[in-house]
């Protein structure tokens, strides 16, 4: 059986561009067609859309199991804001994320310093959670959606009309100007083909779920709608529609963590749907990329219980010390001050905790940003972040 590629997009000149490839200054800016809505695909990819549906079925199930789901959420969330920011530039190291993450949820005045990491990677993780909170709440994940992620994102406020915040002038997809491999169009029709995306995902249809967010991922790159943070609001897409499909309860899946590992042949895929307008292809490596992340989280999964019952041996049965540690899981970095709202204890009674907890090897003390002292779990930390088991 043939399958019917996409239509070719269209070319359009460009100004000269400092920096860009004379390459592709020569081919122009690159306007995709309209996504159809009677795209057929080979048997092998709605195989391995299956097959990436239901492992991220088995991995809502075992996000249960811990007993603990919000703490694994939240690390994942973390995660995927600490990839996401690192894909563009800003490199902080996953332990700082989390002190920062922690910082960033306790009163106070914000640093003032614009690369504290927790002004770095903080708006990731408002946008996923203003998205997530729209989700929960009914909202379709459309062009509407994702320009308030956008504006989150690059620090605005949600709430503009969509063509006043649409990019215009023409972009670039790749890290740099000197290593891009895409010139993306704007216009007129950068709008109608935005509008032509949202009714397109708002269509129910008979492809998988995966397949549909693949191919919305996929266009939403391409038209690259917003002059900054578009691979962002393209992962955080893909997230959301995960959510809204009930293919996940919550975020359970760092999709940043596997692009960060991948993002070159990302990129080939991505460039060679421009040149071939096989889809096929890049469906089957987005299924396969989500598959192989989601085993990668059930593996973590495993990990961490197994930690938890090494902890469990270590630790006295009653009292909250077994709970701090089994919460550890979500949130591998704390102080005196998180333990007390959290668990509603005295100064005292933190300080003892930590104390207890740095004894039995479970925490370590940290100095952070010089200044505050912060306490980490190494054995978590270096699940998520360093072992070759847990990752795709």
């Amino acid at each position: 059986m043939n399958y019917r590629p996409l239509p070719d997009g269209q070319w359009s000149p460009v100004p000269p561009l400092p920096g860009i490839p004379s390459a592709l200054r020569r081919e122009g800016a690159y306007l995709p067609p309209p996504l159809p809505s009677d795209l057929a695909l080979p048997p092998s990819t709605y195989r391995r859309c299956a097959e990436a549906e239901h492992a991220l079925g088995r991995l809502d199930e075992a996000a249960d199991r811990l007993g603990v789901r919000p703490a694994l959420v939240r690390s994942t969330q973390v995660r995927d804001a600490n990839s996401s920011a690192g894909l563009s530039g800003v490199a902080v190291g996953l332990r700082e994320t989390f002190a920062a993450d922690l910082l960033a949820s306790q009163d106070g005045p914000p640093p003032t310093d614009s690369a504290a990491p927790s002004q770095r990677v903080a708006p990731f993780l408002r946008a996923c959670a203003h998205g997530l909170d729209r989700v929960r709440a009914g909202a379709l994940v459309d062009a509407e959606l994702v320009a308030e992620v956008a504006a989150i994102m690059t620090g605005g406020t949600p709430g503009r009309r969509l063509q006043d915040v649409l990019r215009d002038a023409p972009g670039r997809l790749g890290v740099s100007d000197e290593r891009a491999y895409l010139l993306t169009a704007t216009g007129a029709h950068l709008v109608a083909l935005l509008e032509q995306w949202s009714t397109w995902v708002r269509e129910e249809d008979e492809q998988p779920r995966i397949a549909k967010t693949a191919l919305a991922h996929y266009q939403l790159e391409v038209l690259q709608p917003f002059p900054t943070a578009n691979g962002h609001v393209a992962r955080t897409f893909s997230t959301l529609e995960m959510v809204r499909s009930g293919l996940v309860r919550d975020q359970v899946l760092p999709l940043s963590v596997w692009l960060d590992t991948a993002l070159a042949e990302y990129q080939r895929q991505i460039r060679a749907v421009v040149d071939t307008g096989r889809v096929d292809r890049w469906v089957d490596f987005f299924a396969t990329a989500v598959r192989d992340q989601a085993l990668a989280q059930l593996r973590l999964i495993e990990h961490l219980e197994a930690l938890a019952d090494d902890y469990a041996t270590r630790l006295p049965r009653k009292g909250r010390l077994p709970l701090v540690a089994a919460e550890l899981i979500g949130f591998p970095v704390v102080d005196h001050r998180s333990l007390r709202t959290r668990y509603g204890i005295t100064a005292k009674a933190a300080t003892d905790l930590t104390s207890r907890l740095v004894e039995l090897g479970v925490l370590v003390p940290w100095e952070f940003l010089g200044y505050r002292r912060v306490f980490l779990c190494r054995d978590v930390l270096r699940l998520l972040a360093d072992h070759p088991d847990t990752t795709a």
